[in-house]
C-alpha cells in the first residue's frame, strides 16, 4: 500500500513540477516581451521566492496579471521527495520470508 502512495506522490509531483516550469516559462516570456528584452529567462525565478523575482511578481499582480508563484515548484518537489522516501520504506507485508510458514497440506494430528 505504501508503494502505491509513493507512486501517486511521484506522479502528482512530476505533473505539478512540469506545470510549474510551464507556468514560469509563460509568465516570464511575457514579462521579457513586455519589457522589450531579448535575453534569456531568469532561471532562478523558478525556485526563488524573494528578491527581484518577487518584485516582478508583485508588480504583475498589481496590474492584474496572474504572476508565477514558486511555491508550486517547491510543493511539487516536496511531493516527489515524499514519494521517493515512501518508496524506500519497507512495505508491511513485503518480507515475511524469515517467519516460519504453517503448512496446511499436512494433518497436525499425525
Amino acid at each position: 500500500m505504501i508503494k502505491g502512495f509513493s507512486k501517486l506522490f511521484v506522479v502528482v509531483g512530476g505533473v505539478c513540477l512540469a506545470g510549474a516550469v510551464l507556468w514560469w516559462r509563460a509568465f516570464y516570456s511575457q514579462v521579457i516581451q513586455f519589457l522589450g528584452g531579448n535575453g534569456g529567462l531568469p532561471i532562478e525565478c523558478v525556485y526563488t521566492i524573494g528578491g527581484p523575482c518577487s518584485m516582478v511578481a508583485s508588480t504583475a499582480n498589481a496590474f492584474g496579471a496572474t504572476a508565477y508563484d514558486p511555491r508550486l515548484f517547491w510543493a511539487a518537489f516536496g511531493a516527489i521527495v515524499i514519494g521517493v522516501i515512501l518508496w524506500l520504506l519497507p512495505d508491511d507485508g513485503e518480507d515475511d520470508s524469515y517467519r516460519p510458514q504453517e503448512r496446511r497440506d499436512r494433518d497436525p494430528h499425525l
